[in-house]
């Protein structure tokens, strides 16, 4: 394999150049409620381009335009598609609802690790409200969640007259909520080993200087203006807080209770729910501060934008797309050189992810790819992020046969042969790629912390923590029972000739990892595999080392990398900057440096 270290050193992010407007077109998806939904990008600082998505009646009249604040990391993971019902509910109501992502954030271009982060965040809500005025509405009004809603208030002297505000279980103490996320961190994840000036949290990592930043924000001493009515929607247990308190007297808000927030913005378990009840209260309120006129507005819309730049000046650039017949929402990455037959990386997402992967690790690979004359598309499955229409109260969503069907779609609306195509994917979306790549033939698959190992699985995906969602006594007890036979039969299993066991491998039956990997070296696919301690515990105690040592006899034997540390989510960083090397060196491995065989030939001929 090509050199990994010097692989992902290949991209860094500059000031960038200006969007590119594309002809005035809507990129959107018809709601039966009559709502459009438009993806685009929006100019931010420093000529970053952010990503955003439009809300509004399918009129194009509105009432006034709501800009809406995310969290930060793994909080907006979490909260992703409570906010996009959020905008729906606002655009119901008759307005613009704008969601972004802040600079070095989600799909936005720059670095999370900027020192000047937090001051970039904060100018990416000014250029989200600019955004909105300049598509000609005067009334505007902002909701920011969670730290959304310190980084707003922390902006509001910037951003001009607001018809209103809304607060919804704001974080109030920039300094409390860094040493809660360092704390968390510590307990959930580990100790971060690195010796920088970046500090680590779950779903992401901090500069020095913006831990020191953010530390700083304290909303308490928010002071919105009388004409901005402010709403702050609160738990009910923090209602007494001191800070809490102090808040509502400096910012003259009104209060309103809000319920479920931990199983909203920070589940235990990769299952959460989206409080309906909660979002339409808020955006209830939000209505009655604004009035009945309307004005028809024009968006600028920009469906491709200059993201990145490699170390030789050539640009990375990202398109928005709606691709195969569930309408799955994806971005495609390229260098400005790269055609749209060159070798593709399509990556795939788990649990509640969308398309950004555990802690941005999707995009980043996706634009070091493009660095190297690769293509990547990064998707969102069937019910998360912004594919499919958010249910009222969703829980996430097992991975159902029409998730398959629809992947498969996508895959086929590709104009890339097999034998350039390359999947990667953890856990679920691990099982995804290899699915994909038995049905439809791949060069290449990198499966991380993968733990479901039968292609044809017959089993039921039913874990507890679905269980515990749907809060019934009558299904706990059935999972109860079944686990009790399960876990009997899993003690019975090492006295299966593995002959019969690798059968039933086969049949879907049980998760025989040897199964899976014959299949896809039969397919003459190269597989690479990283497995964290727990992952690795499981592969062992489903007899995957003696699959391994059978195929490595093969012309095509996987390869298997045991980490013996980290974790199964990849919030670990020193996990992710592993992984992301794997990612760009198997990537290398299929097919080479593209951009090497592209300077052979007249760049004016590939439409540079």
């Amino acid at each position: 394999m090509a050199n990994m270290t010097s692989a992902m050193s290949a991209l860094h992010v500059p000031h960038l150049t200006p969007l590119e407007t594309t002809p005035r077109h809507f990129r959107h998806r018809q709601t039966p409620t009559g709502i459009r939904t438009i993806d685009t990008w929006i100019p931010g600082p420093g000529d970053r381009a952010l990503f955003a998505s439009l809300h509004l009646p399918s009129d194009g009249a509105v009432r006034g335009a709501v800009v809406i604040c995310p969290p930060l990391a793994k909080e907006h993971i979490s909260a992703y598609r409570g906010l996009r019902q959020l905008a729906q509910e606002l655009a119901e109501h008759g307005f613009l609802a704008l969601r972004f992502d802040y600079a070095g954030q989600g799909d936005s271009s720059g670095r999370q690790d900027d020192p000047l982060a937090v001051s970039q965040w904060q100018a990416s809500v000014a250029a989200a409200v600019a955004y909105a005025r300049r598509a000609g509405i005067e009334s505007v009004a902002v909701t920011g969640l969670r730290a959304g809603a310190l980084i707003a208030a922390a902006t509001v002297d910037t951003l001009g007259d607001l018809r209103a505000m809304v607060l919804w279980d704001p974080v109030i103490s920039g300094r409390s909520y860094v040493r809660e996320l360092t704390s968390l961190y510590r307990v959930s994840v580990d100790d971060d080993p690195h010796h920088d000036d970046c500090t680590s949290i779950v779903g992401g990592v901090l500069d020095s200087a913006a831990v020191k930043d953010l530390s700083g924000l304290d909303l308490s001493t928010l002071d919105p203006g009388s004409s901005t009515k402010v709403l702050a929607a609160i738990r009910p247990e923090f209602a007494a807080s001191p800070r809490t308190v102090r808040m509502l007297e400096r910012s003259g808000a009104e209060r309103m209770f809000v319920e479920r927030q931990n199983q909203f913005v920070s589940p235990s378990s990769f299952v959460l729910s989206v409080p309906t009840h909660d979002i339409k209260q808020i955006s209830s309120w939000v209505s009655r501060q604004f009035g009945e006129d309307k004005t028809v507005v024009d968006p600028e819309i920009t469906s491709a934008a200059h993201v990145a730049t490699a170390d030789d000046g050539e640009e990375v650039w990202e398109t928005l797309e709606r691709r195969s017949t569930g309408s799955l929402f994806a971005i495609s990455t390229a260098s400005r050189t790269t055609t749209s037959h060159a070798a593709t990386a399509v990556f795939h997402s788990t649990a509640n992810e969308h398309r950004i992967g555990p802690a941005r690790l999707w995009v980043e690979s996706a634009r070091t790819l493009a660095a190297h004359g690769i293509r990547s598309v990064r998707f969102d499955r069937m019910g998360t992020g912004d594919s499919g229409t958010v249910l009222t109260d969703e829980n996430t969503p097992i991975v159902s046969p029409e998730a398959r069907r629809n992947v498969l779609d996508l895959i086929d609306t590709l104009d890339v042969p097999p034998s350039r195509r390359m999947h990667v994917g953890m856990c679920s979306g691990a099982w995804m790629g290899a699915y994909v790549a038995s049905q439809r033939g791949a060069r290449s698959v990198v499966l991380l912390n993968i733990v479901n190992w039968s292609i044809n699985n017959r089993r039921p995906p039913v874990k507890k923590a679905h269980v515990d969602a749907m809060e019934s006594d009558v299904a706990n007890r059935i999972f109860l029972v079944a686990r009790t036979i399960r876990n009997a039969g899993r003690r019975a299993q090492r006295y299966v000739p593995y002959p019969l066991w690798l059968g039933l491998g086969f049949l879907g039956l049980v998760n025989a990892p040897e199964s899976m990997l014959r299949t896809l070296t039969r397919r003459g696919t190269k597989t690479a595999v990283s497995l964290a301690p727990e992952d690795e515990a499981w592969f062992e105690a489903n007899r995957g080392r003696q699959g391994v040592t059978r195929l490595s006899r093969s012309k095509n034997p996987p390869h298997v990398l045991f980490s013996g540390s980290g974790d199964h989510n990849l919030f670990h960083r020193s996990s992710r900057e592993r992984v992301g090397r794997l990612i760009v060196a198997s990537a290398l491995d299929a097919f080479g440096d593209r951009r090497l065989a592209v300077s052979k030939h007249d760049k004016e001929g590939l439409g540079a």
